[in-house]
């Protein structure tokens, strides 16, 4: 059984490769389809709404509520959060993060990871 290699596959392969890798290992950002809130700790990081929803401290506060404008990027829990405030905006009604008002980034993501 002799096999010989076609030059021509090498390319081919090659730009395929180039293409998968370029598309679906890239990560790109969730993004909200409407005002949304999502919780955050001390830190700045995106943490599961329920400490949000649970935590009744005052003063210093161990999870606040972010706020997000639609269009802005939306962090998955355990990423740092930006481009949002810790006050809400004037006149805006935010909702939770959910798979409804989250656009998922990225080639071939799906699920609800990270959304409450």
């Amino acid at each position: 059984m002799d096999h010989k290699f076609d030059r021509r596959v090498l390319p081919i392969t090659s730009a395929i490769a180039a293409a998968l890798l370029a598309t679906g290992c890239s990560r790109s950002p969730d993004t909200a389809n409407s005002d949304v809130r999502v919780c955050r700790d001390a830190q700045g990081r995106r943490v599961e709404d329920s400490n949000c929803r649970s935590y009744h401290g005052g003063g210093g506060g161990a999870f606040l509520w972010y706020y997000l404008n639609r269009g802005s990027a939306v962090a998955r829990v355990g990423q740092p959060l930006s481009g949002g405030s810790t006050t809400p905006a004037f006149g805006r009604s935010y909702g939770q993060a959910s798979s409804a008002t989250i656009t998922r980034g990225g080639l071939g993501m799906s699920g609800r990871s990270g959304l409450s």
